[in-house]
């Protein structure tokens, strides 16, 4: 009893983000991504090889930043997801 069993994954918090086998959410997407892209264009082997490339230089990125730092870059530069806690931009008179 003295050895732990660590061959599970137990989430720490409730706030853990989402994962994709081993990987965070948004770093198995940008794999997916490059995979469908290669696919699509008739060479899935260097798909898979630029999006695992892109995977990693985007997994460095991220490192050591805020957790939800894509959905903020996605925000920032695409105005998508809408804030649903904050008003319009457009309205100017805040009541409460």
């Amino acid at each position: 009893m003295s050895e732990r069993d660590l061959s599970h994954y137990i989430p720490a918090r409730l706030d853990d983000s989402g994962k994709f086998l081993f990987w965070d959410r948004d770093v198995a997407s940008v794999v997916l991504l490059g995979i469908f892209v290669g696919i699509g264009t008739g060479f899935p082997i260097i798909g898979l090889i630029i999006g695992a490339v892109l995977a990693y230089a985007y997994s460095r990125f991220k490192s050591g930043s805020h957790p939800g730092m894509a959905t903020h870059l996605a925000y920032w530069f695409t105005g998508i997801p809408e804030p649903k806690e904050l008003p319009g931009s457009h309205l100017r008179e805040l009541n409460g």
